[in-house]
């Protein structure tokens, strides 16, 4: 007979065991946070890029990474274009997913600039909203393919800056049910 309690005693503790450590894991060991480097942002529509119809063409169904560049593209502006031409190469088969957009007022950059961004296309106008244009001035934005602000990363980045910038695309891409077309 002891045994017997025995046994459905143990059976009893087997069962309870998921719930018990489910219990202690919710309340004692709380979770650190995302992963993410960049700031989510509040997802909400942006107004349209003002792109031609060529660069509309190119956008189409398309992760936006936009930058803010005024006049001509200095060292501030070079270093805040090389991190996001670096994360989007290293995301191969996805990277056709991502484009890179600078705009702002008269956005000059030189041939040798040109050269090293192939990718990168360049509007000559205002950011269409004064909220998107304020994150510009010291962020870089992620616009997802139905024109929402996602997540936004400072402008300036070291070489794990680049690595974690990455990280984020990459987690986007393996997330994102939107093929490029």
């Amino acid at each position: 007979m002891k045994s017997a309690n025995k046994m459905i005693a143990l059976v009893a503790l087997v069962c309870a065991a998921p719930f018990i450590s489910a219990w202690v894991a919710y309340y004692f060991f709380k979770p650190e946070g995302g992963q993410s480097y960049g700031a989510l942002l509040e997802v909400k529509p942006v107004p349209p890029m003002p792109f031609t119809s060529d660069q509309a063409a190119l956008a189409k169904n398309k992760f936006l990474l936009v930058h803010k560049v005024d006049g001509s593209c200095d060292k501030a502006c070079e270093e805040a274009l090389y991190p996001t031409r670096q994360a989007r190469t290293l995301m191969h088969k996805d990277k056709d997913r991502v484009l890179r957009v600078a705009i702002g007022s008269a956005p000059t950059l030189s041939p040798q600039q040109v050269a090293q961004h192939p990718d990168l296309i360049v509007i000559n106008a205002a950011p269409p909203s004064a909220e998107l244009a304020s994150l510009l001035a010291t962020k870089i934005v992620l616009i997802d393919p139905l024109g929402n602000q996602v997540i936004a990363w400072d402008r300036t980045q070291d070489l794990n800056g680049i690595k974690r910038l990455h990280g984020d695309l990459s987690r986007l891409m393996r997330a994102s049910k939107w093929e490029a077309k």
